[in-house]
């Protein structure tokens, strides 16, 4: 008797925790879909390719002020190639932002569309079961050659 309560409760227990579990992950993709998201990419993605852009801008005019190759390099590498990495890692990030507003325009039109069909499917079916009763009660009976003994 002891032992069927102890069951009981731990079956109780896992089902709230699972409860809990399932309410927290719906949550968090909710707020994977919201537009926050969209912003938190946008934002960081447009700052660092501007700052790439400007970092390119002003390697190329620190070394197009000197004349020899060697103190060119320091300025290659500072302004260039930094900011190389930063137009790339920016543009990344606005082509993830992108894709995901188009998935999230995407999702909702599905909904949408399931939703509409779903009605659709229901209004059909209703009309496929009222011919089908109404054939029932007027379909004769008939005798095959097989049912005579």
């Amino acid at each position: 008797m002891a032992q069927r309560r102890k069951d009981q409760k731990v079956r109780e227990l896992i089902a709230s925790r699972r409860a809990r579990f399932s309410e927290a992950v719906s949550k968090l993709t909710a707020r994977a879909q919201s537009g926050d998201l969209l912003k938190l990419l946008i934002l960081p993605g447009a700052i660092a390719l501007v700052a790439g852009f400007v970092l390119m801008f002003l390697g190329w005019y620190g070394a197009s002020r000197t004349a020899r190759e060697i103190e060119q390099v320091p300025y290659l590498i500072s302004g260039g190639l930094i900011g190389l990495g930063l137009v790339f890692v920016g543009g990344l990030l606005l082509a993830t932002a992108l894709w995901a507003s188009q998935l999230q325009r995407f999702a909702e039109r599905m909904r949408e569309e399931d939703g509409s069909r779903a009605s659709e499917d229901t209004a059909e079916m209703r009309a496929v079961r009222a011919a089908g009763s109404a054939r029932r009660r007027r379909a004769p009976t008939r005798r095959t050659s097989r049912s005579r003994p």
